[in-house]
């Protein structure tokens, strides 16, 4: 939005102020947060905190401060007095109260869990006011810039992280009784401080923890390399660190953060490196307290590095047609193929459109012999008649000789009907002789199911983020694919930009956007400007149809007005709350759009 000039807005903050309060000695800290209020063009005669549906409970803050807090209502007992403990972005995380008579007033007020009550949306506050400026702060009365605001007395005080002294939060006292303000803030930063001691010992309890489950691992008779790591711990022994290096090195990394990034996840996993070799993973879980402290990685590096990039040995595999060099597409592919060509059961598992049904197609294609296809949804409901009637046809399909039988998305599967499955599989009637394949996404998918160990062979297709080194590949091929007899091409910028998207649909959404810019009536080398809104978002989320409309009309008509929060949110008939609430959740960074 366009910013007034400084001396403007600094004149109108205070001449705002000292109307209201009558004090000529009005403290700067609350005149420099009215000058934020304008500028954010709060509107001082309405309330309006946005709201966010299950605030996280589960952060260090939140785990710290509840406990702490309870206490604290035990001894303000029938005191009118209620404790807020919010995140960062000034999102309510929790409120007590210790007398009810202030449960309506402040709903009224929108003072309750979810809502944000960060200054650009309601001004000057409590808890807005801390958090924008970094300090304990008092706002009293008529000092809220929101008129519904006035009839409270709040002592906010940031909390930070006890060791990167980064802002996690605010705790804040509301009050409507007026007294000492000085007792109010003694009492404020008193409780702060206990919050910030518990994080720390919280901290310190999962660091400890995961320190020891590092060393035993290290020490244990056959050691080897051994890493181990959470949100903002890493460590590694000198085996794994001479062992692995440079691209390898940041490989793994990325792959073991995403692995421990699931507290559920035990087992065994195996990453290909850019180098070609091939790191076997054990991971295990440290935990305490049914507390998760990280994950420990015993690491086995399989093979020699290749000489040269691993790139440099073309876009394509011989004899299948399919796109990409990365040592884990590579991989997947030679492991898929040897079992298909080896007659084995076979399970395939991948995201969602990573490219799962071309692998087998283009297998059954070069190594079919003759035999049929036969793709198999699983069932569209789940009631008895429909799953026997699934189960008749897979078995009579498996019957055939002549027959590839592919179940799609096993993941899909109801756990009766995955139990029945699994018997078929097990005590087959008659001669199986058809071959099979099942597909399913990895999210679905335990490490100790039944049905899983039903397959000879088990295959992990990787998703499109870990093969940023096929993406200039995919992109030449989908335009020459969707545009043959034409001159195209990406710019350097363009390819960079690819690169760094998330693609959490994978390969189909990449293909999606080359087939959309291959439409182009101009043809000729692709622009970064000429990227659909999809490419400039950082997150992951899978979204909907109707999610994805709305991210699209959010991007382009930022794009439209030059990133103005403002005014594009007028142009869509949205608040402007509800318009950084959607941005937050679809990853939408305005500072990157220009």
């Amino acid at each position: 939005m366009p910013r007034r000039q400084p001396g403007s807005s600094l004149t109108a903050a205070r001449e705002l102020y000292l109307e209201v309060t009558k004090d000529p000695s009005a403290r700067p800290l609350v005149v420099a947060s009215w000058q934020r209020s304008i500028e954010y063009e709060v509107k001082p005669s309405c309330i309006d905190a946005p709201y966010l549906e299950n605030p996280n409970l589960d952060s260090p803050l939140a785990r710290a401060a509840l406990p702490i807090l309870n206490r604290l209502h035990e001894q303000l007992a029938d005191d009118p007095v209620s404790t807020m403990i919010t995140d960062r972005n000034g999102v309510v995380l929790s409120r007590q109260l210790s007398h009810e008579g202030l449960t309506t007033r402040l709903n009224r007020v929108q003072l309750a869990p979810g809502h944000v009550f960060a200054e650009r949306y309601v001004g000057t506050n409590g808890i807005g006011t801390a958090l924008a400026s970094g300090r304990p702060v008092m706002i009293a009365g008529s000092q809220h810039y929101v008129e519904a605001l006035r009839d409270f007395h709040c002592a906010a005080v940031p909390i930070l992280h006890p060791v990167r002294r980064t802002l996690l939060g605010a705790f804040n006292l509301t009050t409507v009784r007026q007294g000492s303000a000085g007792m109010l803030m003694a009492l404020a930063r008193s409780v702060a401080g206990q919050i910030e001691g518990e994080i720390a010992a919280i901290s310190s309890r999962r660091e400890r923890a995961l320190f020891q489950d590092y060393m035993d691992a290290c020490s244990s008779v056959r050691p080897g390399p051994v890493l181990a790591l959470n949100r903002e711990v890493v460590m590694m022994n000198e085996q794994l660190r001479s062992a692995v290096t440079g691209p390898d090195h940041y490989a793994l990394l990325d792959h073991a953060r995403e692995i421990a990034a699931d507290a559920r996840f035990e087992g065994s996993r195996s990453i290909a490196l850019p180098s070609g070799r091939v790191a076997e993973l054990r991971v295990s879980r440290s935990r305490r307290e049914d507390s998760d402290a990280g994950a420990i990685f015993r690491v086995r590096v399989i093979g020699r590095p290749q000489s040269g990039p691993v790139v440099s040995a073309g876009p394509t595999r011989s004899g299948l047609g399919l796109v990409g060099s990365s040592p884990q597409w590579l991989r997947a592919v030679a492991e898929t193929e040897a079992a298909f060509v080896a007659g084995s059961s076979l399970l395939v598992v991948g995201e969602a459109g990573v490219g799962k049904r071309t692998l087998v197609h283009a297998l059954h294609r070069a190594h079919g012999d003759g035999r049929r296809l036969e793709l198999v949804e699983a069932p569209m409901s789940e009631t008895p008649h429909a799953g026997e009637q699934w189960l008749r046809d897979v078995r009579e399909l498996r019957a055939q000789s002549s027959t590839v039988v592919v179940l799609r998305d096993v993941h899909l599967l109801g756990d009766h009907l995955r139990r029945q499955l699994t018997s078929l599989l097990a005590h087959p009637y008659g001669t199986a002789s058809g071959q099979l394949v099942m597909t399913s996404q990895p999210s679905m998918v335990t490490t100790d199911d039944e049905l899983d160990r039903r397959c000879d062979a088990k295959v992990e297709v990787p998703p499109l983020r870990h093969r940023y080194g096929d993406i200039e590949h995919l992109v030449r091929f989908f335009l020459l694919k969707y545009r043959p007899s034409g001159e195209s091409g990406c710019s350097p910028d363009t390819l960079a930009l690819l690169r760094r998207c998330p693609w959490p649909e994978n390969v189909r959404q990449l293909e999606s956007v080359i087939r959309g810019l291959a439409r182009r009536p101009s043809g000729g080398i692709v622009q970064v400007e000429d990227l659909p809104p999809e490419c400039r978002v950082s997150s992951h989320k899978v979204l909907t149809a109707i999610e994805a409309l709305e991210r699209d009309a959010i991007l382009r008509g930022l794009m439209d007005r030059n990133s103005n929060v403002q005014r594009t949110a007028q142009d869509l008939g949205i608040s402007r709350a509800t318009m950084y609430r959607k941005m937050r959740r679809y990853g939408i960074v305005p500072s990157s759009l220009t």
